[in-house]
């Protein structure tokens, strides 16, 4: 975690750690920092059905099937990623260690690469440190620069949206 800016997370800022492209797949980490009860974040993370209200270019989610007793689901999500770009459904899984970790991993779908993290890390002060790895080769004649460019405006904008949630919900 030595890529984290504290001042930067301190001051409500979605942090953006600079990004790599490796045979087409292009990995990106952020951080958010949320006022709010670990608990409350878990269920806001949980919510895919609701991602479409705060998350640019998802159109829909919803649950498929839940698995191993509630440690992973499935889910169907449909996603416009380009006003250029038809809208497309990829399936995926969450697989969940309750209130630290959630893994995520492309099961089908166009996406040909889909692997994530999303880690809790619960500070001194009470907050909670979000963190998001994300790994993904969105499998269209897409250039890499512009799908690099969409997840540095988008998914800083998803993560602040989750924060919100979170903190209002406590």
């Amino acid at each position: 975690m030595s890529w984290l800016d504290h001042t930067l997370l301190d001051r409500g800022d979605v942090q953006v750690h600079p990004d790599q492209i490796e045979h087409g797949v292009v990995h990106m980490r952020f951080a958010v920092k949320v006022a709010a009860p670990v608990p409350a974040l878990w269920d806001v993370l949980k919510d895919c059905p609701r991602s479409a209200d705060y998350t640019p270019n998802i159109v829909s989610c919803r649950s498929l099937e839940i698995l191993d007793d509630g440690r992973a689901e499935l889910f169907s999500q449909t996603i416009k990623i380009a006003f250029f770009v038809p809208s497309f459904e990829h399936v995926f899984r969450l697989s969940y260690e309750p209130y630290t970790h959630i893994g995520v991993h492309r099961v089908s779908g166009p996406i040909d690469v889909l692997d994530g993290n999303w880690w809790l890390v619960t500070q001194g002060d009470g907050s909670v440190l979000l963190l998001n790895e994300l790994a993904i080769d969105i499998g269209l004649p897409i250039p890499r620069f512009l799908v690099r460019a969409t997840m540095r405006r988008e998914v800083p904008k998803m993560l602040a949206g989750i924060r919100d949630r979170a903190q209002a919900a406590r």
